[in-house]
């Protein structure tokens, strides 16, 4: 037997218990409830495991480690029992694990040399949420059958403190989300996530400077409206601020789109042209997709940067601006660099103060906050729900979101459409088909999806009109309108060809 076994008291744990529901915020919670369980019952090594909702499975929420070696991960212990635990909602003690039958031959316990192990399970209102894991290296007989009961007792608030943390941040977030609407801030900015959280604050430390940004982020997530955040976040708040799209812009006319052009300069110029340089003036020129700029006009980008001077297409008259430079991509511009593609002084002077927009999965819990906005914008339409039920929410938040915050907002609009009730149903919502009609998602504008959906209904119902409306929740009238538009456009571009 361990010559440093260890027994908890009553009055220990209560004076824990205490000390954790007075805290808020979850990361805060976790931390402490680790630091409790580790310290009292003198671990090694500990981890709380929950539930997560949007992969359907467990997790690493916090983890400790104070001995000898590499910290362990979720991999390294054993799972079944962890599971077992969970599964049977009752602790899992072994005093001695390479003599106990249920650890020895585990491989994860031979192979971390583990002595001791312990695993108590969370149980919240809904049932078991996640375990509270702690093992050692070092001392056989650290853990007793004497400690379970205290243990499970400080699990128990535990789980109690962690659920008053969650509904704590909550209501923060509905109080910021009430708070964001009444100020009309963008949508993207709706939420208090910890993802958003973080963007939030590097917003406001670096809107009140006048270094270039470049915003970088998956497409989808609304880098465009970071930018204008940043604008208005700014003392040129009240100037103008112009945006580009340079994907779509040709070389031949990249140059004077942004510094104007004098009349009879090339080809077409039939007029002198003012770039959005100057109409920026005194603002913000936000540069969409920074990395389709042409490679040959790169350089005088570039120059513009170093110092704010540039020179109208046509003209020898060298001008100066005062304009702030916000950059936006979603290609990785390093391999850009490496390719050729964009010149590396370039990136240098771009990249000063980097953002990083989060996408929609690293930020579920936004959700339905997002929902609540798009709702009430697209209600404006008339007749549409205004709500939406809880089964539909939940199917939102398992989702992955690879379109981010555009796909939500096209899901919620097309939803809207082909909802019969006051509110939204779950099978009302499109993304659980996308995979079945295959749609690209630079296609997925909320009419293109409707069309998908419907028609994808129409084949499982074998053309049946009727049965498909009465699927998709809809009139018969409204569905052979939605056919016949179809079949004329259809038509119509034949006739073009």
């Amino acid at each position: 037997m361990s010559q440093s076994t260890y027994l908890l008291t009553s009055e220990q744990i209560l004076d824990v218990g205490q000390k954790l529901l007075e805290l808020r915020p979850v990361e805060e919670v976790l931390n402490s409830v680790l630091e409790a369980a580790a310290t009292t019952m003198r671990a090694e090594t500990a981890m709380i495991l929950l539930h997560d909702k949007a992969s359907d499975s467990l997790t690493v929420a916090a983890s400790r480690h104070a001995g000898a070696g590499e910290a362990r991960t979720l991999d390294q212990i054993s799972r079944s029992l962890i599971d077992e635990c969970i599964r049977d909602a009752r602790p899992v003690l072994t005093e001695s694990a390479v003599e106990d039958p249920r650890f020895s031959g585990k491989q994860s316990v031979i192979l971390q040399h583990i002595q001791a192990a312990v695993i108590i399970p969370l149980r919240g209102k809904a049932g078991v949420e996640g375990a509270i894991y702690l093992d050692s290296r070092s001392d056989r007989g650290l853990f007793r059958n004497e400690n379970l009961e205290p243990m499970a007792t400080l699990a128990a608030i535990s789980t109690l403190a962690i659920e008053n943390a969650r509904q704590y941040e909550s209501a923060q977030r509905q109080i910021d989300y009430l708070k964001s609407e009444k100020q009309g801030r963008p949508y993207l900015l709706v939420g208090s996530s910890p993802a958003m959280k973080e963007l939030n604050a590097m917003i406001n430390r670096i809107a009140p400077t006048d270094l270039p940004v470049i915003i970088t982020g998956e497409s989808g997530t609304g880098k465009e409206l970071v930018a204008r955040e940043i604008h208005n976040g700014s003392s040129r708040k009240d100037k103008p601020f112009i945006s580009l799209y340079c994907g779509n812009i040709s070389p031949e006319l990249f140059e004077s789109e942004l510094f104007g052009h004098k009349r009879g300069s090339f080809t077409g110029a039939v007029n002198d042209k003012e770039g959005l340089v100057a109409a920026a003036e005194g603002g913000s020129l936000f540069l969409d997709e920074v990395g389709d700029i042409p490679t040959k006009h790169q350089a005088k980008l570039l120059r513009f940067l170093q110092d704010s001077q540039y020179r109208i297409v046509g003209d020898t008259v060298i001008r100066s601006a005062n304009v702030r430079i916000i950059t936006a991509t979603n290609k990785n511009l390093e391999k850009e660099i490496e390719a050729g593609n964009f010149r590396e002084d370039l990136f240098y002077r771009l990249y000063i103060l980097p953002v990083i927009v989060p996408p929609l999965r690293d930020r579920l819990s936004d959700i339905p906050f997002l929902v609540k906005h798009f709702l009430k914008k697209h209600v404006g339409a008339g007749g549409l729900p205004s709500g939406i039920s809880a089964e539909a929410l939940r199917r939102l938040m398992n989702h992955t979101w690879p379109g981010n915050v555009r796909e939500l907002e096209n899901t919620i609009a097309r939803a809207a459409v082909v909802a019969s009730g006051a509110r939204i149903e779950a099978g009302d919502i499109l993304h659980q088909q996308l995979k079945a009609v295959n749609i690209h998602m630079k296609d997925l504008s909320w009419k293109a999806a409707e069309r998908a959906h419907i028609l994808k209904v129409l084949s499982l119902c074998e053309g049946n009109k009727t049965q498909a409306a009465k699927e998709l929740g809809v009139s018969r009238r409204y569905l052979h309108y939605r056919l016949k538009e179809w079949e004329e456009a259809t038509d119509q571009k034949e006739d073009d060809g």
